[in-house]
């Protein structure tokens, strides 16, 4: 396997490691109650084109769910979308940083903790964002060809940051 490495002046693995989180993560933020079925959140994720909800009892994240969650856990167990809760299925503990966390250090905590999303918070502690592999890319691309991105013309998003039933 053949691999293309672009060292451009932006992109330099110098000034990716001191980037931080706050640069790069996703503010797309949507909140779910945890007693949702996961129908109803599949439904709510393809509405708003997210790949990943985050999901509280009592205004408190307690897990994340994803659509890698939904393609094998429902289809590779026959369950039923309309009667399974997302406690079921999500990712718990949520595993949340801080905004001024850089890349580097944010890819050593999803390593360590094996995950593929991380929460992010703000210093009193609340929500603010989320960051994962796609969102390391779009920004390295930034980095390296400018501001526009195939990731940015794929995936594109706004500010959004609402909780849903």
């Amino acid at each position: 396997m053949a691999f293309l490495l672009l060292n451009t002046a932006g992109a330099t693995p110098q000034a990716l490691s001191k980037a931080k989180l706050s640069d790069i993560m996703n503010k797309r933020l949507v909140i779910i109650k945890c007693n949702s079925s996961i129908k109803d959140i599949a439904e709510i994720m393809a509405a708003k084109r997210v790949s990943a909800v985050v999901l509280v009892d009592s205004g408190r994240p307690v897990g994340i769910l994803t659509e890698r969650d939904l393609a094998r856990q429902v289809c590779a167990n026959d369950l039923t979308a309309s009667k399974t809760p997302a406690t079921a299925l999500m990712s718990a503990p949520v595993v949340a940083v801080g905004a001024d966390l850089t890349m580097q250090d944010a890819a050593e905590v999803m390593v360590k903790n094996g995950v593929r999303h991380l929460a992010v918070e703000n210093k009193k502690h609340r929500l603010v964002g989320m960051v994962t592999a796609t969102d390391f890319a779009r920004y390295t691309g930034r980095k390296a060809f400018g501001e526009s991105t195939v990731l940015d013309l794929l995936y594109p998003y706004e500010e959004m940051g609402e909780e849903m039933p």
